[in-house]
């Protein structure tokens, strides 16, 4: 059987020293603290976090984002949420409708918003990743979804830069599903479908977010929400299971006992050839969508194994995530059985390489003298633009890895379609909006930046947020060649906290950094110092 990292990369991945399994043996206690939940825990049924669902084109929603205790089994942390869900609210949408979602902070630090994965624009009250919105302030986010748009599971999630890390592990995100994918891929349509959005937290003693947040300091890693739910199914059905890592840093690699996964889809689009795999691994921001077909009558674990980033990486240790039951409901009807797999022809496409418009190197490194990340040896700066592309282009990149760890490559506005993997071909099997770049290893991926909504401003990062909030993120435009790039240095609007201080972020918080990081041109000449 296979593996999936994105599917028949992982191979390569292991051969260069990460996600090792054999690295470190299950946590069951930490410090006399049992930390891994045993079957007898799965007393609750896995439950879908509060939904909001469009009407009549438009989804109105108002997301209040404030600190919160929340309960995680026999834990109260305090941890900072929308609306008060710490699994996430779910907000669903079809192509062609507008989502209008108001942000109200009452947050005692700056914070914002970014709907990962949509190809939307990047500008003014859009998916704007660069305006930062002030403790007290309010802002309306205005998403037209284009009728034409991939359908599939998305996520949004805080994006301020220099904290991201500790407030998406406080709980600020949530799931964001474009209906549409069981059209794709027919033989879904009939099935059950369960969304698995998977959440890390590092409690302190007090409940508090650990002030260095890292798995060796215990880590409670959960879906909506949930420590260790129940998973109801009878025998011999199939659901469809909607995984989403909505983690900061955390790789997740799921065995489900005595059971395969089939992965019909990837980061919000079917594969074009699904794939049976005993184990699915899935890293930070990435999505899944896989087929389970129950067994026999009887429990069976859903398991997060250990996981490895590498000699100067984390270990994450195993937890068993939840109880799959198979059980027979004489209230239902046997289950049908499952149809042919099939996926529609036009639901992904490669992007056309017979005419590349340049060729781009981009560089993931790291200091670990001075604890910064780096993309082409510099740290994020907001007021630099380090790449200007002229919208009509299509571009091949290699992404390469120089550090003792793996990175997650991620950009917003558009997907990518993956070439090779340390200079070996790698087969079309879907377009993705994240990857995994093995250590010392690279990737050369196709990008196409010829949607004209995506023209403005906006990001590229590694998806590792303790990596982006330490510098290893950068900025890229891509402008109407009859217009011209914009002027550099700041948009056109206010963006309090992009100078890594932002407004109150010097406040106490549950989620708040524990010492803000110095701002961008302060990080570069600390680099510029040891050279």
């Amino acid at each position: 059987m296979k593996v999936l990292i994105s599917s028949a990369l992982l191979a390569v991945v292991l051969a260069c020293g990460g996600l090792d399994r054999a690295c470190a043996g299950q946590f069951d206690t930490l410090l006399g603290i049992r930390t891994n939940p045993s079957a007898s825990d799965a007393t609750a049924p896995l439950t879908t976090p509060l939904e909001y669902r469009s009407q009549n084109g438009e989804l109105n929603v108002t997301l209040e984002a404030r600190e919160t205790p929340v309960r995680l089994g026999k834990d109260l942390i305090h941890g900072a949420t929308y609306n008060g869900v710490y699994g996430g609210p779910v907000l669903r949408l079809n192509p062609g409708d507008v989502l209008h979602l108001r942000l109200i902070n009452h947050l005692p630090q700056a914070t914002n918003m970014h709907f990962h994965g949509l190809a939307v624009s990047p500008q003014g009250h859009g998916d704007n990743a660069m305006h930062m919105v002030g403790p007290g302030e309010t802002w309306d986010y205005v998403i037209p979804i284009p009728k034409d748009h991939p359908p599939g599971v998305y996520w949004f999630h805080t994006h301020a830069h220099s904290f991201a890390e500790r407030q998406l592990m406080g709980g600020l995100s949530g799931t964001l599903v474009i209906e549409g994918f069981q059209d794709e891929v027919p033989a879904t349509k009939p099935l059950k479908e369960r969304l698995f959005a998977l959440k890390e937290f590092s409690p302190n003693p007090k409940g508090d977010l650990n002030r260095v947040p890292k798995p060796f300091n215990r880590d409670i890693k959960t879906i909506n929400g949930q420590l260790m739910p129940r998973v109801d199914i009878q025998p011999g059905e199939t659901q469809l299971w909607r995984f989403s890592d909505q983690t900061a840093n955390t790789y997740f690699r799921l065995r489900l006992e005595g059971h395969d996964f089939t992965v019909v889809g990837r980061d919000s689009q079917p594969v074009v050839q699904p794939e049976r795999v005993q184990e699915l691994m899935i890293g930070p921001s990435q999505r899944a969508d896989v087929l389970v077909t129950a067994g026999p009558a009887g429990p069976y674990k859903l398991i997060s194994e250990t996981t490895s980033t590498g000699p100067v990486g984390d270990i994450f240790p195993a937890q068993n995530m939840a109880l799959m039951v198979s059980a027979r409901d004489p209230a239902r009807p046997p289950p049908a059985p499952l149809g042919p797999i099939e996926v529609s022809q036009t639901a992904t496409k490669p992007i056309p390489g017979d005419r590349i418009d340049a060729q781009r190197t981009i560089i993931f490194s790291e200091d670990p003298v001075t604890g910064l990340f780096f993309i082409n040896h510099a740290t994020f700066d907001h007021t630099r633009v380090d790449l200007k592309v002229p919208l009509g282009s299509i571009e091949e990149w290699t992404v390469r890895n120089a550090s003792e760890e793996l990175h997650t490559f991620h950009i917003h506005q558009v997907k990518f379609q993956v070439i090779s993997l340390n200079g070996k071909p790698v087969p079309f099997d879907g377009l993705v909006d994240t990857v995994n770049v093995p250590i010392h290893g690279e990737l050369k991926i196709r990008l196409a930046f010829t949607d004209p909504k995506i023209v403005g401003r906006f990001m590229y990062h590694c998806h590792i947020l303790e990596h982006e909030d330490k510098g290893m993120m950068a900025q890229i435009e891509v402008y109407d060649p009859k217009v011209g790039p914009m002027p550099d240095g700041d948009m056109d609007m206010s963006m309090p906290g992009m100078d890594h201080r932002g407004a109150g972020a010097d406040r106490a918080s549950p989620v708040a950094a524990a010492d803000m990081p110095a701002s961008a041109t302060d990080r570069e000449n600390a680099h510029a110092s040891q050279h």
